[in-house]
């Protein structure tokens, strides 16, 4: 305040400009079908006491690989964030395939190989089938996976049985024979069924 002068005063504007801050998404990983990870970050510059608010987001799909991470919702109207993305990683999920024992009679007809199995997403399917070590003779004989797959989500871990060749009744039954004394012996001869 000086009377010398007479004040005339222009007001004018303060502009407060977003300050800049870096977020940077924490990588991540889950197994097949089970439930993502909290999607966490680390960030540099923020204010003390000032917060972010939202939350991350991430690409769609649930199939083994990798998902990007983005920013999503995440922010405040007083930063301008450098985010820096990362990876929620999928990896493939245990299945347990047991192969159940069978049996046969020799010279009859396989069964059907059949299996169960544990870790399935309900909606997934197995597809393939099982084989067996070849041979036909009364024996026992593995039961291998085969080509038995559930897809690139899964890893099979394959329990063996096996396929046990039991002997066949045969019946014998003898011809009667019948001879004049002190003549030869007819030939012994038999019908099997």
């Amino acid at each position: 305040d000086n009377s010398n002068y007479v004040i005339t005063f222009t007001a004018d504007d303060l502009t407060v400009i977003a300050k800049a801050i870096t977020v940077t998404a924490d990588a991540k990983t889950k197994v097949y079908d089970s439930t993502d990870p909290a999607l966490t970050y680390t960030q540099t510059g923020l204010k003390s006491g000032d917060s972010l608010t939202g939350s991350l987001a991430r690409d769609s799909g649930e199939d083994v690989g990798t998902h990007a991470i983005r920013l999503g919702t995440l922010g405040n109207t007083n930063y301008s964030i450098t985010f820096n993305s990362a990876n929620l990683t999928v990896t493939v999920k245990a299945l347990t395939v047991t192969a159940d024992a069978k049996s046969k009679v020799y010279d009859s007809a396989d069964p059907a190989l059949t299996y169960t199995s544990t870790g399935l997403k309900t909606g997934d399917s197995i597809t393939g089938s099982l084989d067996r070590t070849t041979g036909e003779s009364v024996g026992t004989y593995a039961i291998n996976q085969g080509t038995v797959s559930a897809g690139s989500n899964y890893t099979i871990s394959y329990v063996s049985a096996d396929l046990t060749v039991t002997a066949k009744t045969l019946t014998v039954t003898a011809d009667a024979k019948s001879k004049v004394y002190d003549s030869a012996d007819p030939a012994l001869t038999y019908m099997s069924t």
